[in-house]
């Protein structure tokens, strides 16, 4: 797992990105997306994208907070926003809607006082790495875990 960070413009920007409409959302509005709502946090926004009425993507973001990160079986803090859970409906996807979302959490963070944001990616999720490095996101820091039955491993590097 790698932590990718990029820093934040100042407040006040605009987004102009026309593959759909994004904004931040209520999370029953992309409930029919499979969203994880269950995971969601009170300290969490959603921010959505949806053609016309209909969601196709979605994202989770948090500002200042500490996160409970399953597979490094520990808790983080992030200085700023922390990004995750970004999706998009299969049939939406390679049309710009990630980097919308992205970009519109990249500025909503922004406007909410966040000077930086980090996303956690897998190794092998290479869309989201592609995705956070095309919009200059960089790596910062590796987390390797290996989990065979009870035994553990987990290293920053």
């Amino acid at each position: 797992m790698t932590a990718y960070t990029v820093e934040l413009p100042l407040a006040g920007g605009t987004v102009s990105d026309s593959a759909c409409s994004v904004e931040v959302a209520s999370p029953d509005r992309v409930a029919s997306l499979g969203a994880p709502l269950g995971e969601l946090r009170d300290d969490e926004a959603v921010i959505a994208a949806f053609d016309d009425e209909a969601a196709i993507g979605y994202l989770f973001c948090s500002l200042n907070a500490a996160h409970s990160i399953g597979p490094l079986e520990q808790e983080c803090e992030f200085d700023g926003a922390y990004i995750r859970r970004v999706f998009v409906d299969p049939d939406h996807r390679q049309r710009g809607v990630a980097r919308s979302l992205l970009r519109n959490a990249c500025q909503w963070a922004s406007d909410g006082g966040a000077r930086r944001a980090t996303a956690l990616v897998a190794r092998d999720n290479v869309p989201s790495r592609r995705l956070f490095e095309r919009e200059g996101f960089e790596p910062e820091q590796r987390h390797v875990y290996i989990r065979f039955g009870p035994f553990a491993y987990r290293r920053r590097g």
